[in-house]
């Protein structure tokens, strides 16, 4: 059961109505959600790329070193769209993760993506109980959740920096980091050390 004491003031709950339910919700007046998901805010076009669940799947199931910054948000979550959505007076081109985007890309920071749970379902991987919630994912399916306020931009900014300028997020300790489980090779035992290449029959 999800608790409702569990979400942060700065976010919305999710898990009361579900991710999936919301995917229709909130096509009206005749813009659907993936309009809405491909950063199409009052007709201004916003730099951070949309991305769904099989893009993250990918993601996951990819090798090397690539680093993503996401930010999992709903248009009904007033938290979200002061956050990925609009900035001061509206303006989609300022909102605070358009920003956040600006500065990891003059960094050659980890590439900043968006997610709008409404429009597609999230991987089962990623445990999003709360929006806006922002994550730090490596290809192969390790990550690391941001778990103050992401309207704290120096901070996001710096966990972004601080993780990705490590070799491997696996150097790095703490809660939130989630590492995909992967079959334990065994060590070799004294006979194979000892023995050399065998010849090709």
């Amino acid at each position: 059961a999800f608790a409702a004491g569990d979400v942060p003031s700065w976010a919305c709950g999710v898990k009361q109505t579900g991710l999936a339910p919301l995917v229709n919700m909130h096509a009206h007046n005749g813009t659907s959600s993936a309009t809405v998901a491909h950063g199409h805010f009052r007709g201004t076009e916003q730099q951070v790329q949309a991305v769904d669940g099989a893009f993250l799947e990918g993601v996951i199931s990819a090798s090397g070193e690539d680093k993503f910054l996401v930010a999992f948000y709903a248009p009904w979550c007033p938290h979200c769209k002061n956050f990925v959505m609009e900035g001061p007076g509206g303006d989609a081109k300022k909102a605070p993760l358009e920003l956040l985007n600006k500065d990891l890309v003059e960094a050659k920071g980890p590439k900043v993506l968006k997610f709008d749970v409404t429009a597609s379902e999230p991987p089962s991987v990623f445990e999003v109980k709360y929006i806006p919630m922002v994550i730090l994912l490596k290809a192969g399916g390790e990550y690391k959740t941001f778990s103050s306020n992401p309207h704290d931009l120096e901070g996001l900014k710096r966990f972004a920096l601080g993780q990705a300028a490590a070799n491997t997020l696996a150097s790095l300790a703490g809660v939130g980091e989630h590492r995909p489980s992967a079959p334990r090779a065994s060590a070799p035992g004294p006979q194979d050390r000892n023995r050399g290449p065998r010849p090709v029959e």
